[in-house]
């Protein structure tokens, strides 16, 4: 008898698991619907240059919708891997860091995002985003997190990289270890990708986020480790996944919440404000005028400003300290930025030609919108907000554009000249500059008998050439070291 019913207990119990299994299954599919939209993907993209080469990367990672305004929280750890390596040791010190920030929400719509806040203690980053009808009802942490007992099963609940095409994914762990009662608690299994992810209980309620718990730095860190880019932090590169409550990050919450909310913060795409300079139409671009493209613009926190790199795309790079203006796709003036950084093609060859150029533009309120791409030019003479009584109303007889060439730029190739101005154009067509030889790319170190000094400003010349009527004789110096003196007619 015995032996007829075993065999009857045996299916019993395998028919009392799978039912079991069934239910389990069928609540992870309702917190898998509840919470995925309220899982968004923040991308971004890094570069660095070295030897010659731009190199751009690019990087996600699960963000969850916390607030009202778009806030969105995400872990600090997959954005601190700036790009190092080799690059590092070869005079590109500026980071340019993660930049472009965009959300990806779970209808597949992407929005422009901007940083509200860094918690460095907590290891977390705050962005907001415009999102409109998109932004679902943030998630609502509580202040002291009802968190199960040791070897409770929780759900966890993140987004896959672009690879899967940001699927949305849930995986199980158990709370394995209490690290600090009420805001740290430990979890089994691989929890590498999941870095932000919201953590929940089986019936639906919110727990926390899967964080770092910030540790010392593991000894070892430097040498060749530090070269190569990335293994100078093996306790950062293993990481300490746990469980985070809102015990830890409430007020940093509150206060990126309050700065979303702020008028005037983050972007769409558009500009927050245009004010009348902005507006203005910078002058077009001759044919051998310098031209450049920006390549990125990554904003520095503490020092609230962005640094903005520029390609060279044709003509002489502008010299130390002159400025160029970083036009919008219709033409018009975003910023005038002051060169401060001049990058060779070869890095090891101070004479080889300069391939970028780089500056920085105050941001303390976060309103410029610089993207890659955007057209770069020399400013014309007649610039916005001067006065047009002190400059000449067409420049100087046939050219509007000059650039300050200083000892940096000119080197070896101009012979012993060290400073002067660069026709940035082509003079205009029958101008008597034009009719007289002057050629873009021309250097003009003397007019007249008043050579140009460190000192000579672009108003100084200017005014020099303006000043001097009549007939106008112009010492200038041509690429190879060739001086010629030309001089230009009233008329």
């Amino acid at each position: 008898m015995t032996r007829y019913l075993i065999p009857v207990f045996a299916l019993a119990l395998i028919g009392a698991g799978l039912l079991h299994a069934d239910e389990k299954a069928e609540k992870l599919r309702d917190l898998h619907a509840k919470f995925s939209d309220r899982v968004v993907v923040l991308t971004w993209t890094s570069t660095t240059s070295a030897m010659g080469q731009t190199i751009e990367s690019n990087g996600s990672t699960t963000g969850l919708l916390v607030g009202k305004g778009g806030l969105v929280v995400v872990s600090n750890q997959p954005l601190s891997n700036r790009v190092g390596g080799m690059a590092s040791m070869f005079g590109r010190g500026e980071s340019t860091g993660p930049e472009d920030f965009k959300l990806h929400t779970a209808d597949g719509k992407e929005f422009s995002a901007t940083e509200a806040l860094q918690s460095d203690e907590e290891n977390l980053r705050w962005y907001g985003a415009k999102l409109g009808k998109a932004a679902g009802e943030p998630l609502s942490f509580p202040e002291s997190a009802d968190v199960p007992a040791l070897g409770e099963e929780v759900v966890v609940i993140g987004a896959a990289d672009e690879t899967l095409n940001y699927a949305r994914f849930f995986r199980t762990a158990r709370i394995n270890c209490v690290v600090e009662e009420g805001k740290y608690y430990g979890l089994d299994g691989s929890l590498a990708d999941c870095l932000g992810a919201i953590v929940v209980t089986l019936d639906g309620k919110v727990l926390g986020v899967v964080g770092q718990k910030k540790g010392k730095e593991a000894p070892g860190g430097g040498g060749i480790g530090r070269m190569l880019g990335g293994l100078n932090d093996p306790s950062k590169a293993l990481g300490n996944r746990v469980l985070m409550t809102a015990g830890v990050f409430g007020d940093a919450l509150k206060e990126a919440q309050k700065k979303v909310r702020e008028p005037g913060f983050g972007k769409d795409g558009e500009a927050t404000e245009k004010t009348p300079e902005d507006q203005t139409t910078a002058p077009p671009t001759e044919e051998g005028a310098f031209e450049g493209s920006v390549l990125s613009a990554a904003y520095r926190e503490k020092q609230q400003d962005l640094y903005v790199r520029i390609e060279i795309k044709a003509g002489e790079a502008p010299a130390m300290d002159s400025k160029v203006t970083i036009l919008d796709s219709n033409g018009k003036k975003v910023a005038e930025l002051t060169v401060t950084r001049r990058y060779n093609q070869n890095p090891m060859d101070p004479n080889s030609p300069i391939e970028e150029i780089g500056g920085f533009l105050p941001d303390p309120e976060k309103k410029l919108n610089i993207n890659k791409g955007m057209k770069v030019v020399v400013p014309g003479v007649s610039e916005p907000g001067q006065p047009k009584d002190d400059l000449p109303p067409l420049g100087f007889r046939g050219i509007n554009r000059f650039t300050k060439m200083g000892a940096d730029v000119l080197k070896d190739n101009y012979g012993d000249i060290k400073v002067g101005y660069s026709v940035s154009q082509i003079p205009d067509k029958g101008s008597a500059c034009r009719e007289a030889g002057v050629k873009s790319g021309d250097v003009i170190y003397q007019v007249g008998d008043t050579k140009i000094t460190d000192e000579t400003g672009l108003q100084d010349f200017l005014k020099m050439l303006r000043e001097a009527d009549g007939d106008v004789k112009l010492h200038i110096v041509r690429k190879g070291g060739e001086k010629v003196e030309i001089t230009v007619p009233a008329k």
